[in-house]
């Protein structure tokens, strides 16, 4: 790892040119920038090579403008990589021919806290509910005797809140079902 500093300097001609300078050199403008107001500073920006086993670090000099634009820059960088160690990047095309393929099931993406099998089933479960509403009013409480567990009391029930005999109720229950699979298999209604 080698570090290099680039100093700005004026040519006799009133150029500007970079110089190579040493360590101590940039260890003393540090020093006497501490001292000077804001204007009068000299601004260096740092880069680094692209070699991740064995980086170089470049330490240019530049004017205040070209420091405030690199530091916005560099620090919208900064920010940038922190927050994207939160995520996981996947490209949706490879996702997609995984699952169309068979060999990724969507659910398998997400983490087990992440809560995507809860608000999937539910969102599931609110387009059931509406489906079976709109289709008729008794299937509502069909659907939720069935989520209960209690379908050998459901014509019962139904007999009674909808003031109908219980062989129209077992009638119900078997329209219910068949409403139900269709939903299941994907057919629309």
């Amino acid at each position: 790892m080698n570090t290099t500093y680039l100093f700005k300097e004026e040519t006799t001609n009133g150029q500007k040119k970079l110089r190579i300078g040493t360590a101590q050199e940039f260890a003393k403008v540090a020093e006497q920038n501490r001292a000077l107001p804001i204007e009068k500073r000299r601004y260096f920006i740092k880069e680094k090579s692209l070699d991740p086993d064995s980086p170089d670090y470049l330490f240019i000099e530049v004017s205040r403008e070209e420091y405030i634009q690199w530091n916005r820059e560099n620090n919208a960088r900064c920010k940038n990589n922190l927050m994207a160690k939160n995520y996981t990047m996947l490209s949706m095309e490879s996702v997609l021919n995984s699952v169309n393929r068979g060999k990724a099931d969507e659910s398998a993406l997400y983490g087990p806290e992440s809560g995507y099998e809860e608000i999937l089933d539910q969102a599931w479960l609110d387009e059931l509910r509406k489906n079976l509403m709109e289709w008729r009013p008794w299937a509502g409480d069909l659907l939720d005797a069935y989520l209960e567990g209690e379908v050998s009391s459901c014509p019962g029930m139904l007999a009674e809140k909808y003031g109908v005999s219980l062989q129209t109720t077992r009638k119900y229950v078997r329209q219910f079902e068949q409403r139900l699979k269709s939903f299941l298999e994907g057919v629309s209604f």
